[in-house]
């Protein structure tokens, strides 16, 4: 401070406000439940990463073993056009189906060139998965082990507990809210040197506010606070019902795919190799003889690639189930 004649004197002030206690009691009650609700999103996204994870090294083992079983069916219509060829010269319906089974291994040849391009897409999926190099990557994956289904809360997931929390917090907002109708303390201490024209003196005061005085403040946070609850409210029950309808959804895709599964390889997969192995020591007569060969044949490798587009959508249902399990959601069926 400056005086009229010159001479000066230091001097300090401090102060705090102090809110109603009721809205010091909301915003550290909203605060937690903010963080527990960020803690509750980050868990989510892990399962979700883990989940993708493993669906994408399934899909790398199924267009790897499709392109297998591609080639192997390749092999079978070109030893099957070379039997036609030899069995049957003059044939006019012979002809006819010779043209057939070309035309189907030149399908043949366009689906193994689109599944190399799928496999090379998943390999680059991969790799910038895991952060290398994709121009020079060539995975090679192992058979993966069959997912069993995981038991899943119906009532509860991370990305559920995570908007619960959202409502927690917008209830404490409101409850804040409210409470700004109620006062808030201001402390003041103020020290100042002495001047010549003035003592050395200390300054204490506490002020008060009074909001009811103009309630239209208070009552606007009070109703925005209120409608923000209701949202989250909202939102909650929206999601809970969309979640709880899609986990039984896949629940009941997962079940039903694995039955298709066991009836290909326990009965249909045998099945057909057996009638191979039968067909292979026959040799064809005539045209219908011929074509129970070349059905016979195409049969086997059309059930184990019929297997593996099961099997990766199984995959895909489980994986989608997993996003929605819990971190103590271990046990499985």
């Amino acid at each position: 401070m400056k005086a009229i004649d010159g001479s000066q004197a230091n001097g300090f002030e401090a102060s705090q406000t102090i809110p109603f206690p009721t809205k010091l009691a909301g915003d550290r009650s909203a605060r937690k439940s903010e963080a527990r609700s960020q803690e509750e999103t980050q868990l989510a996204n892990q399962r979700e990463i883990m989940a993708w994870a493993k669906l994408l090294y399934v899909s790398l083992w199924v267009e790897q073993e499709r392109i297998e079983l591609l080639k192997e069916k390749k092999k079978i219509l070109l030893n099957h056009i070379r039997l036609v060829r030899s069995s049957v010269r003059s044939d006019s319906f012979a002809a006819i189906h010779l043209l057939k089974v070309e035309s189907a291994l030149d399908l043949l040849d366009n689906e193994l060139d689109e599944t190399i391009q799928k496999q090379r897409e998943r390999q680059l999926e991969a790799a910038s998965f895991l952060n290398i190099e994709s121009t020079r990557i060539q995975i090679l994956v192992e058979a993966p082990s069959f997912s069993e289904i995981p038991r899943v809360d119906q009532n509860s997931s991370h990305q559920i507990r995570s908007l619960e929390w959202n409502l927690e917090s917008a209830r404490s907002r409101e409850l804040e809210a409210k409470s700004s109708w109620f006062p808030d303390f201001n402390l003041r201490y103020k020290e100042m040197g002495a001047t010549s024209m003035s003592q050395k003196y200390n300054e204490v005061m506490i002020g008060v506010t009074l909001p009811f005085i103009f309630p239209w403040g208070p009552y606007s946070e009070s109703g925005k606070a209120g409608a923000e609850r209701i949202q989250k409210e909202y939102e909650l029950e929206k999601e809970r019902r969309k979640i709880s309808s899609e986990k039984e959804s896949l629940l009941s895709r997962a079940r039903s795919i694995r039955q298709q599964l066991k009836r290909l390889t326990e009965k249909l997969i045998p099945r057909a190799e057996k009638r191979v192995k039968i067909v292979r020591n026959l040799a064809p007569r005539d045209m219908e003889t011929l074509k129970d060969h070349h059905e016979t044949m195409e049969a086997f490798p059309d059930l184990k690639i019929k297997a593996l587009d099961l099997r990766m959508q199984y995959e895909e249902a489980i994986a989608n189930l997993e996003k929605y399990t819990l971190e103590k959601d271990s046990s499985h069926e």
